[in-house]
């Protein structure tokens, strides 16, 4: 079967089915004529085994081991049940506030914020309180789409460059092809496609590479980083140098010592500074592996 008749089988869009590919969940074989994916009943079978986990909220790592380790089935099972049991325990308290909510507010005024906040905070592992779960997925997310590393030997050419990738994945125990040679090579590791780029950093003083790999494909819970408390964390987490400066500037503004002009300068030339280094902390050690 082509990828459009596995679409109808299923139920799966292709879109998702070369996802769940990339991801290393299905693994179709290719027409060696026109190189075309061709999957077959164990693919269909699988593909369905993936979409049914995935009703069930089954996050796609433990989708993978289950397909891959199928005798830690009872296991994995038994911790999505918990997970979902907690999942409607946080849904069932934001009902219950809104509920409460309904019966004593009638407009935004009537809501005592304060309160409400403090009666959430109590609570324990409850939907308002995620802050550190959340921070963790966040770093999760991040070193799946991004991840840097730097290289034993020196990188000067393409063949160095390709050397470098291939020692990180055996380190690492991972499998990897690559895809595109070159000075910005791609390759395609544990099933998942990656771009790299080559920058310099100074150590101790010798100019180092450091080697930054950047996920092609964006992983499929992508949107829920870009909107809400995940996406300042993600903020928050690349410019922590440049936020540092920008409270040291308010802090500092009114100070007998930079109340002149000589020292606002000086103010500012730290946080030029600090956001120079929130750049080179994004392009060098950000995801540092």
């Amino acid at each position: 079967m082509n990828i459009k008749e596995v679409e109808k089988v299923t139920g799966i869009s292709s879109q998702n089915i070369r996802f769940y590919e990339k991801s290393g969940l299905v693994h179709p074989d290719r027409n060696e004529e026109n190189g075309y994916r061709e999957y077959d009943t164990n693919d269909i079978r699988i593909l369905k085994l993936i979409k049914m986990f995935r009703m069930i909220d089954m996050p796609i790592e433990q989708i993978k081991l289950i397909l891959s380790e199928n005798h830690k089935l009872p296991q994995l099972l038994n911790e999505q049940e918990k997970m979902l049991e907690q999942k409607l325990e946080n849904t069932r308290y934001a009902i219950r506030v809104c509920e409460h909510l309904k019966e004593i507010c009638s407009s935004v005024e009537d809501i005592d914020a304060d309160l409400y906040l403090s009666q959430m905070e109590e609570e324990s592992d409850h939907y308002f309180d995620n802050w550190k779960s959340d921070y963790k997925d966040v770093v999760k997310y991040e070193h799946e789409r991004v991840f840097t590393f730097v290289p034993e030997e020196e990188v000067t050419d393409r063949y160095t460059f390709e050397n470098a990738l291939y020692a990180y994945a055996m380190e690492k125990n991972k499998h990897i092809t690559i895809t595109k040679r070159g000075m910005y090579p791609e390759f395609v590791m544990d099933g998942v496609e990656y771009k790299a780029e080559r920058n310099y950093t100074v150590i101790a003083p010798i100019p180092t590479a450091v080697i930054r790999c950047t996920r092609k494909d964006a992983p499929e819970k992508e949107e829920k980083y870009r909107h809400g408390r995940k996406k300042w964390i993600r903020i928050l987490r690349i410019c922590w140098p440049a936020v540092t400066g920008t409270l040291l500037l308010i802090f500092l503004w009114g100070n007998v010592l930079f109340s002149n002009t000589e020292g606002r300068i000086a103010l500012l030339v730290i946080l030029i500074v600090l956001l120079a280094m929130s750049v080179r902390n994004y392009l060098l050690y950000w995801n540092l592996d």
